[in-house]
């Protein structure tokens, strides 16, 4: 680090809620613990001379001169980073002394239980031990960040430790993939390397950062669903020193450890402040805090508290987004070699019989190869071939899974550890149907033991007595379907694509008759249809009831994110290019929000007002379309036509053209003209009025609801700068000179106004005019001669 290690000690004891003051050279920290008792340490950093060593004769003065005037019970520490520059005779009259002489990573870490006892319950040793049996193979990966792209995307593994080794400052990484892809493996092998490191820079007595695990069953030993309490519960059960949530977060911000964030989305979609918090962590000035977190890929599309953490985060190398791709050959073969030989292939050998036997059956035809680029359908379709000694063709996923299914009911039946017979007609697959959609509904953070044996019991035949019930019910949730919860009573899904299959059929029984309630009852769902299985699995068995029953939910007033599931369904169902059209689905005024429409006929369609954020069209003809009002916010086109679109008075925040991000409004509105034909005329928007927007955007979302109330400095002054606008300090600085930003309290932080004055920027957000009093600062501050101010 490069504060000053004086200052560092300093800052970490009152963290840990000391009282410190300076006597002379020593810092003296002091706070009351129990009645009367105190806890007293004496600390002293001294100086590095030019020429090397220490003036170790003033220190030693400073040493007994201080001792003198506390209690001998007050623990004295001298912190160098060097012992060498310390002389040997120094360093044994310390020891006699009872002054401990520590370099600065034993002083700010502490004792783990794991560290001081093997066999203590512990998640790091739970991670370590499944890390031994761990056969990965390199994890191909893409990025949206421009700093990452031109790298090697090989192996997310490695380079997640190049960057995690080589950034110094504040940074949020967040790797996404769908499921089955492997996050978990990587969690692992990376959390176990980061770990072996750690240990080895602290046995060499250098500084480096400790990496925390925060898991599920760190959420389910706390209180609620909140971040501090997730810490609160780490620090009970992993730390052996009694360390404080303040002082934790010391460590991360002063660059002393870094948070890995594994299987928590029911955290991040159920505590709204979670980004809050990571906010705060990364934009507090000399932040050092790293943070890695693992999600599934519905995150980016269906937090809004994400999206404006990204949106506050835009144009910093802050946050950067990492996602695992499907597998290709190389990843394939890698996988058959390490399964059946337990090894990596080493450089230009040649594939062994089985090997290639394998390989072949994974290639023989497109639908093969395109399941198998998936590593966890890759892992059953060999293990199926093995046991069989070929592989099944397999249409699709829906397939690969209901057979592998139905396999696991077939062999826990023929062992007789449950005579079907126990049950109703159907009513295992109902029982299993139901559990399903709770786990799903339950945003896949497991579900109740005790619910499902409730369920159970409805399915299970007239007859049989308490000991046969309970009998069949703990052996169905010993099936090798499930595992054990992430907390206590809770029972998961070995996978949550074998409980997306099941619940599919359950959602599309009663899709027909109650077609509202099983919407809603989706509304969590990622709409992305690379990323939802869930959607794709009921668009593969949907029968023409279940389309009709959506074409009427389309044809309700839906602004909520019902609208947009049974959307994505019908087109998941329906291939016909024009089924828009045909069904005259009005599109107004809509919640698009991740939609995709590829290869659809919306020619003269209207997305006037609809909230088009992370939208893609895709091979579209939106001849004569109607844009205005529309909000487009990472709105993608690809190869569509626009001839004769108009997009008006629309929210243009920012556009995906050709794999490029433009959010540069002047820019969009000439790639849209130039698009649709139709020149628009006006000069083109102010960038003052812009870089306004984008600040009051801060607080308000376009919508005109209520963002944010409170934001430090460098998270207000963060994200897009336009070009030609005054600069974002300009802005806040009049912002706050007109009464639309109050001054900064004691942390910092700024807060937006309220009365009037709120009202001003909503309606400059939400309809794109400026009051007289945004209009006064408009023209103090843009430097355009003429300009009109406008935002288009």
């Amino acid at each position: 680090t490069t504060e000053p290690l004086a200052e560092l000690v300093r800052s970490y004891l009152v963290s840990a809620d000391f009282n410190v003051t300076k006597v002379g050279s020593c810092l003296v920290a002091d706070k009351l613990i129990f009645g009367a008792e105190r806890d007293t340490r004496l600390v002293w950093v001294p100086e590095a001379r030019p020429a090397g060593g220490y003036e170790e004769g003033p220190l030693w003065d400073s040493i007994s001169e201080v001792r003198a005037n506390y209690p001998t019970t007050a623990r004295a520490t001298v912190i160098v980073p060097l012992r060498e520059g310390i002389s040997r005779d120094m360093q044994q009259t310390l020891s006699q002394s009872r002054v401990r002489l520590l370099a600065p990573i034993q002083f700010f870490d502490s004792r783990f239980r794991v560290e001081e006892s093997p066999r203590a319950a512990s998640s790091i040793a739970d991670i370590r031990k499944d890390a031994k049996s761990l056969s990965r193979v390199p994890q191909p990966f893409t990025t949206d960040t421009p700093a990452l792209q031109a790298r090697d995307h090989h192996d997310l593994f490695r380079r997640l430790q190049s960057d995690m080794r080589g950034d110094e400052g504040a940074a949020i990484r967040i790797v996404v993939g769908r499921a089955g892809i492997g996050k978990s493996c990587l969690f692992t092998a990376l959390f176990d390397d980061l770990y072996e490191k750690f240990l080895d820079a602290k046995r060499g007595l250098k500084s480096s950062r400790r990496p925390i695990p925060l898991l599920p069953e760190h959420l389910k030993r706390s209180q609620s669903l909140r971040t501090t309490d997730l810490i609160d519960s780490f620090l009970r059960t992993d730390i052996a020193d009694p360390v404080s949530s303040e002082t934790f977060r010391w460590l991360l911000l002063s660059g002393y450890a870094t948070w890995l964030l594994d299987g928590l989305d029911e955290l991040y979609a159920g505590d709204p402040s979670f980004f809050d918090y990571l906010l705060d962590l990364v934009t507090i000035p000399s932040s050092k805090a790293q943070v890695t977190i693992w999600c599934r890929d519905s995150l980016l599309t269906t937090s809004q508290e994400f999206a404006e953490f990204q949106e506050t985060c835009a144009g910093d190398e802050i946050l950067k987004i990492y996602r695992l791709d499907d597998w290709e050959r190389k990843s394939k073969r890698e996988f058959v070699w390490l399964q059946a030989e337990d090894r990596l292939p080493s450089a230009n050998e040649g594939d062994t019989v089985e090997v290639r036997g394998i390989l072949e059956a994974l290639d023989r035809d497109e639908h093969t190869r395109i399941i198998s680029a998936l590593p966890l359908y890759c892992k059953i379709l060999y293990d199926q071939y093995r046991e069989d000694g070929g592989l099944r063709h397999f249409a699709d996923e829906m397939e690969l899974l209901d057979h592998t299914i139905e396999s696991i009911k077939g062999r826990e039946i023929k062992k007789g550890l449950f005579d079907i017979a126990s049950f109703e007609e159907h009513g295992l697959d109902e029982w299993l149907e139901q559990i399903a959609a709770d786990y799903v509904e339950g945003q896949y953070a497991g579900f109740q033991r005790d619910d499902a044996e409730e369920y159970g019991r409805y399915v299970l035949r007239d007859g049989l007595n308490e000991s046969e019930q309970h009998h069949v019910l703990t052996s169905l949730l010993n099936f090798p379907l499930f595992q054990a919860g992430s907390e206590t009573g809770k029972v998961a899904f070995v996978h949550d694509l074998f409980a997306d299959a099941v619940a599919a059929r359950y959602y599309l029984k009663r899709l027909v008759r109650a077609a509202s309630e099983v919407l809603a009852r989706l509304e969590h769902v990622d709409i992305d249809v690379d990323r939802s299985p869930l959607l794709r699995f009921m668009a593969r068995r949907i029968n023409d009831e279940g389309k009709g029953a959506l074409v009427k939910e389309l044809h309700r007033p839906n602004r909520e994110r019902g609208f947009a599931i049974a959307l994505t369904l019908m087109m998941l169902a329906r291939p016909d290019r024009d089924v828009i059209l045909r069904e005259d689905v009005n599109l107004e005024d809509r919640f698009l929000v991740g939609v995709r429409f590829s290869n659809r006929d919306l020619s003269k369609c209207s997305f006037r007002g609809s909230d088009l954020t992370y939208t893609v069209f895709d091979g579209c003809d939106l001849t004569g379309s109607a844009f205005e009002g529309a909000n487009f916010n990472h709105t993608e086109f690809r190869d569509c036509i626009l001839r004769g679109a108009e997009m008006g008075r629309s929210r243009a925040q920012s556009v995906v053209i050709g794999n490029r991000l433009e959010d540069n409004s002047d820019r969009i509105q000439e790639w849209f003209s130039k698009a649709s034909g139709i020149v628009r005329t006006g000069g083109g928007g102010c960038p003052t009025a812009q870089q306004f927007m984008h600040l009051f955007g801060k607080f308000v979302t376009p919508l005109g609801s209520p963002r944010k109330d409170l934001l430090n400095h460098r998270a207000l002054n963060a994200g897009k700068k336009f070009v030609g606008a005054a600069s974002t300090e300009d802005c806040i600085k009049a912002a706050v000179s007109a009464g639309y930003l109050l001054e900064r309290d004691y942390r910092g932080r700024y807060s937006r106004a309220s009365g009037d004055e709120y009202a001003e920027i909503v309606k400059f957000v939400t309809e794109r005019r400026a009051s007289d009093g945004i209009g006064r600062m408009l023209e103090k501050l843009c430097a355009r001669h003429g300009c009109l101010h406008r935002l288009e």
